[in-house]
């Protein structure tokens, strides 16, 4: 009879929400349970489209079908998410905003977006986060307004519900990743950096203690490495990409040479492909730089990578030569307790969702 109640009374309890993104080529889901010692992970998938993700989201009932699936592919309770729009369509817009006495901080990010966007924001959805900075005045703020146009935001939450999901909200996503690296720190009075690649460009982000300090977007990712080497070496993009796959972005430098052949293809790739990393050096000089006067001295402590280029072979001693700071790549079930309740094909893909599910139990 005891146990009876107890799994009665846990029924009972609301399940939080499940952290949902549909990323480029995956479906990422996470959904955390409290703990004593803080979240841990309930539940956790990450599996591939059948078919292309545009393609997978036009069509309503073989979506709800695989989304059924993925629910089914580990013990996730309830049909309640929290999800991210398409990075392409939602602009993020680093705004300072002065709050007048009187005035709450949203009508100053309101007023703030109305006069950088002009008609275009009557027909938007606008949210924003708070930006860490020790310059900031009692009346002065730094924010990220995140700008999505409303028929977009309307037509996505359609789209959840017809997949029999229950949206209780639509999140930010650079401060849904500030939030997974905050859950990661110890140290609260560093700053860490984390680099998300991705096809065609790359994100930069910066956490201070608990705090979102920086999202900026650079031009970089696989995409420019593989058409780089294509040109250099007169091969197919898809023969370039095998042969980043293979040998990664290059042999670090100090390597041995060795006398086999696979050494000499290690430092053909990162010749070719010097100027690409030196363009990347040069935005990570920026940050660092911009991170020191924001901070009043403090260095960023520690970079995380995750996305595409982040799984090639060498990159983790690349960046390292860029920044001389430690390189990790990113683990986001470093941020719970406990394993995942289910095997988790590619767990690197999975922060963002990992993020949202750490908004817990947010409902607007």
């Amino acid at each position: 009879m005891k146990a009876w109640l107890t799994s009665l009374k846990e029924r009972s309890v609301q399940a939080a929400p499940i952290g949902l993104d549909f990323a480029a080529q995956r479906l990422n889901l996470l959904q955390a349970i409290p703990s004593p010692d803080g979240p841990a992970v309930r539940a956790a998938v990450s599996l591939p489209y059948p078919v292309e993700r545009a393609q997978l989201l036009a069509d309503a009932p073989r979506l709800k079908r695989f989304v059924r699936e993925a629910l089914h592919a580990a013990p996730f309770a309830g049909r309640r998410v929290v999800s991210v729009l398409a990075p392409s369509e939602v602009r993020i817009l680093p705004l300072t905003v002065h709050v007048p006495n009187g005035q709450n901080e949203g009508q100053a990010v309101a007023k703030a977006v109305r006069e950088q966007l002009g008609a275009a924001a009557s027909e938007s959805v606008v949210d924003y986060y708070q930006v860490r900075s020790v310059e900031a005045t009692g009346s002065e703020r730094q924010v990220l307004a995140a700008v999505a146009a409303s028929k977009n935001v309307l037509a996505y939450l359609d789209t959840l519900r017809g997949a029999g999901l229950e949206p209780v909200a639509l999140d930010i996503g650079p401060a849904a990743i500030a939030r997974l690296l905050a859950a990661m720190q110890e140290d609260f009075d560093q700053s860490v950096l984390l680099i998300n690649f991705g096809a065609s460009k790359s994100y930069l982000t910066v956490i201070w203690g608990r705090r979102l300090m920086l999202d900026r977007e650079i031009d970089f990712g696989e995409q420019q490495l593989v058409e780089r080497l294509s040109r250099a070496l007169g091969l197919d993009n898809e023969v370039a990409l095998a042969l980043l796959r293979e040998h990664g972005i290059g042999t670090p430098a100090g390597a041995p040479q060795g006398g086999g052949a696979q050494p000499d293809i290690g430092r053909t790739v990162r010749e070719i492909l010097y100027q690409e990393f030196a363009a990347l050096a040069e935005e990570l000089v920026r940050t660092q730089v911009y991170v020191a006067s924001r901070t009043r001295g403090s260095s960023i402590s520690r970079v995380y990578l995750n996305g595409s280029v982040a799984r090639y072979r060498h990159i983790g001693e690349r960046i390292g030569e860029l920044v001389r700071l430690p390189v990790e790549l990113l683990d986001p079930f470093k941020a719970f307790h406990g394993a995942p309740g289910a095997a988790v094909g590619d767990a690197h893909a999975i922060a963002l969702a990992a993020g949202l599910a750490l908004r817990g139990g947010a409902g607007g």
